[in-house]
């Protein structure tokens, strides 16, 4: 039952695993794949190569697709959610699929005068996009809907100009070890030095969770400089709420037959580090080079410390729960977060389309009380007026009385969109190959 090599031809690649150059026809990703990916996955575990897959079941995801990215397309997002959905309640995967985005991080921190920012539907330079939310002009935080979504509600974020961390720039020497054990970075595409955002609290010794940044393709801080690890989003939010946030990073490579092949500086998602100084099929595992280096850094900054589990707030053990907001939203999907109810063994999630109810048994939208205080729910319909409340679950299975009530209207269906990228030429292009500068609204 042993997993075969997922390495293929860089074409292959690029038509299956992106499916947006139209030097490379598309190669769909068919449900027939998807069942091996899933069999491989589940083999690797059972083989001990990654951990058990039921711990997948704890975890939230947070997924984002521009309808302009014509690098990755649609498809290939849609398959990585019905991937995730096949090990993890769909209430636990967050999928913003609805703004006119090129392919690009997203974020509101755009440096002195918008410097760092491209407009929300480009796709290039240092690929950092500032998108607005719908008709209003309020930049969207990517990065505080994915944190808050993964560990629920946050204090708010630094707003200031100024960071209120240390930017550390360190040696990715000792981590970055080839399949021979020599430490030569290059040898895995990986840069001689990485960096990491450490908060004020952090460097004085307070307790810190570590949140792992990995920048894209053509984005390391040998093609953009600082633009990444100062400019995406994140290290606001860390000043905050006692997070580090660590940026390792690769490096640009092209010697064939002496070093991978990896001229964009993109992490190691195809297995190019399998070839020539590793075995094949590992680059996914524990045993990936470049996931061996992360962990490595990861050990350093949490050695000789203990688990951090960040209080958040809380009512009585008999109270209801507070502070319910809409995290986020697109025209399918309504994002949802509460502040914890000490002694409450989960909590009932309901929806209704009047205001004030009626919130009974046919209203509730969590099939079992929902563990965490995150919840998506991912049936709804576009442009509709929806109200929630969220009820604290006793061990007794007793309900507490409602929350506060909060209303959304879920966002319009997104146009129908078929864009297009040429990597040689590093320009949107049409679906026949043309250099174009016409996006979707």
């Amino acid at each position: 039952d042993d997993v075969p090599s997922l390495r293929g031809a860089i074409g292959n690649v690029i038509a299956r695993c992106m499916q947006g150059d139209p030097a490379y026809p598309k190669r769909a990703i068919t449900k027939a794949q998807l069942d091996a990916m899933v069999k491989a996955t589940n083999a690797w575990a059972r083989s001990g190569r990654i951990d058990a897959t039921s711990n997948l079941k704890k975890q939230r995801i947070w997924l984002f697709h521009g309808y302009n990215d014509g690098v990755v397309k649609y498809p290939v997002s849609n398959a990585a959610y019905d991937y995730y959905m096949r090990f993890i309640d769909p209430s636990q995967i967050f999928y913003k699929d609805n703004l006119k985005a090129g392919h690009a991080q997203i974020t509101d921190d755009c440096g002195e005068g918008q410097s760092v920012c491209n407009l929300c539907p480009h796709t290039g330079g240092n690929f950092l996009n500032q998108c607005q939310e719908g008709a209003s002009n309020v930049s969207y935080d990517a990065v505080g809907s994915m944190l808050q979504h993964f560990y629920g509600s946050l204090e708010p974020k630094n707003t200031t100009n100024e960071p209120a961390g240390k930017i550390i720039r360190f040696s990715q020497r000792e981590f970055a070890r080839d399949g021979t054990g020599a430490a030569l970075p290059i040898r895995i595409a990986m840069a001689e030095d990485g960096y990491v955002y450490v908060p004020d609290a952090c460097s004085k010794g307070e307790p810190c969770r570590v949140h792992v940044a990995l920048h894209g393709c053509l984005q390391s801080a040998d093609k953009i400089g600082n633009a990444f690890y100062e400019h995406a989003g994140y290290n606001e939010w860390a000043d905050n709420n006692h997070l580090i946030i660590l940026y390792p990073q690769t490096q640009a490579t092209l010697l064939l037959g002496v070093l991978p092949t990896n001229p964009q500086g993109c992490w190691d998602w195809w297995g190019y580090n399998d070839s020539p100084f590793h075995p094949s099929g590992r680059y996914a595992t524990k045993q990936g080079l470049q996931i061996a280096a992360i962990r490595g850094m990861l050990d350093r900054l949490s050695a000789k410390q203990s688990a951090v589990t960040p209080a958040s707030a809380t009512t009585s053990a008999s109270g209801a729960p507070t502070g319910l907001v809409v995290g986020d939203f697109t025209h399918q999907q309504v994002g949802l977060r509460w502040d914890s109810v000490a002694g409450a063994a989960g909590y009932n999630v309901y929806r209704s389309t009047a205001a004030g109810g009626p919130y009974g048994e046919a209203q509730r939208v969590s099939a079992q009380p929902v563990a965490r205080t995150v919840f998506v729910d991912y049936k709804v319909d576009p442009t509709t007026k929806y109200f929630y409340v969220v009820r604290a679950v006793s061990s007794a299975n007793k309900e507490s009385a409602d929350s506060g009530e909060v209303a959304i209207v879920t966002a319009k269906t997104p146009p129908t969109c078929d864009p297009f990228f040429s990597l040689q030429k590093n320009t949107a292009v049409t679906k026949n190959n043309k250099p174009t500068t016409e996006t979707c609204p």
